[in-house]
């Protein structure tokens, strides 16, 4: 998969952790841009944080369906 298929698209990533061993945290991000090497996204995450991350740092695992919040009364 191209990686700018995934502009916009909310994805389930393994992430590497800094830790020693081949340990990995599954995350949910949203992609909002990727740089013109591609080699770094910007993401958001479930609260709202923003942040680069190096390509070689996530694994996409699967791709999440598009989800609307509701509006809160």
């Amino acid at each position: 998969m191209n990686i700018t298929e995934l502009l916009h698209k909310r994805v389930l990533v393994a992430e590497k952790t800094r830790s020693y061993g081949n340990s990995s945290n599954v995350t949910e991000f949203f992609i909002m841009e990727v740089s013109p090497s591609q080699n770094f996204l910007k993401v958001r995450d479930f609260d709202g944080r923003r942040y680069w991350r190096a390509r070689a740092d996530i694994q996409v695992i699967e791709i999440l369906e598009s989800v609307e919040r509701a509006p809160q009364n």
